[in-house]
């Protein structure tokens, strides 16, 4: 048997909110209109509007149609910080 070099993972970056939502917009302005973005890969319309103003969060239909995972991390707590 062969010796194998396992393949090289692709580095996934984590990204923020604020970071989805850039991506959203783009591909909304790339679409033409909101309306047209949501025709175009099934999402709802008025749950893309509330979730661009703000009043209801990133929802797994639209984690999909951005082709996107949602994930939990952790980090380790500053120095200094309270413990409790």
């Amino acid at each position: 048997m062969a010796n194998r070099v396992p393949k090289r993972r692709r580095q996934r970056r984590l990204l923020s909110t604020e970071d989805v939502i850039a991506l959203l917009q783009a591909q909304i302005e790339k679409a033409g209109s909101q309306s047209a973005w949501a025709q175009q890969t099934g999402v709802n319309r008025s749950s893309l509007n509330l979730t661009l103003t703000g009043r209801r969060p990133l929802h797994k239909n639209l984690l999909k149609a951005l082709d996107l995972d949602r994930v939990v991390a952790y980090t380790p707590r500053r120095r200094g910080g309270r413990s409790r």
